[in-house]
C-alpha cells in the first residue's frame, strides 16, 4: 500500500509562532522574559499571552508566599480551584512543620522576597494553558508549575506545584 499522499496536508511546512515579551516586576532589577508557545493554530493574541504571563507570575509569587506562611490560602478563592487550594494548604502545613526543626532553612527560605526570572508557557487547547515560572528566593532557585483551565468565564488555576 502506498502512503505518499495519504498524510498530505497533515504536516505543517512552517512552525507555529511563539509569543515572547517582557513584564516589569517591582522587586526584580530587570524585566522578566516570557516565552509562550501555542500547540495549535489561532490560539491567542500577543496581548492575551502577555496578560496570562502576568497572571501566572502573580499567582506563582503569591503561592510561594502562601506556602511560606505569609498569606492565607483562601486569598486564592477567585483564581484557584478548591482542590488546588486544599493541596496548597497541605503543603503550607507540611513546610511549616518542617521549618520548626530546621531554623537555618527557615532563615534562607521564609524571609526573603520571591523574584521571578523567567516564565514559559504552552497553550495546550482553547481551555488549557500550562505555565512554568522560574524564580529565586534569596539564592535558592524555585520552579512553580501552574495549569490554568477556562472555567465559566475566567481562567482558574487547577494545579500548582512548587519545588
Amino acid at each position: 500500500m502506498e502512503y505518499s499522499g495519504y498524510f498530505f496536508g497533515m504536516r505543517r511546512s512552517h512552525p507555529l509562532p511563539s509569543y515572547d515579551g517582557f513584564i516589569i516586576i517591582e522587586l526584580s532589577e530587570r524585566p522578566v522574559r516570557y516565552h509562550i508557545q501555542p500547540l495549535f493554530v489561532g490560539a491567542a493574541t500577543p496581548q492575551e499571552c502577555h496578560t496570562m504571563a502576568m497572571a501566572a507570575c502573580r499567582i506563582a509569587c503569591l503561592a510561594a508566599d502562601a506556602i511560606r506562611g505569609r498569606y492565607n490560602v483562601e486569598r486564592f478563592a477567585r483564581s484557584m480551584t478548591r482542590p488546588c487550594m486544599e493541596r496548597l494548604q497541605v503543603m503550607q502545613e507540611l513546610l511549616d512543620t518542617h521549618m520548626l526543626s530546621h531554623p537555618d532553612m527557615k532563615a534562607r527560605f521564609c524571609y526573603l522576597p520571591t523574584v521571578p526570572t523567567f516564565i514559559e508557557g504552552m497553550l495546550i487547547s482553547n481551555d488549557t494553558i500550562e505555565m512554568t515560572v522560574l524564580m529565586t528566593i534569596g539564592s535558592e532557585p524555585l520552579r512553580v508549575n501552574l495549569k490554568f483551565r477556562y472555567v465559566g468565564s475566567r481562567w482558574m488555576c487547577s494545579f500548582a506545584d512548587l519545588g
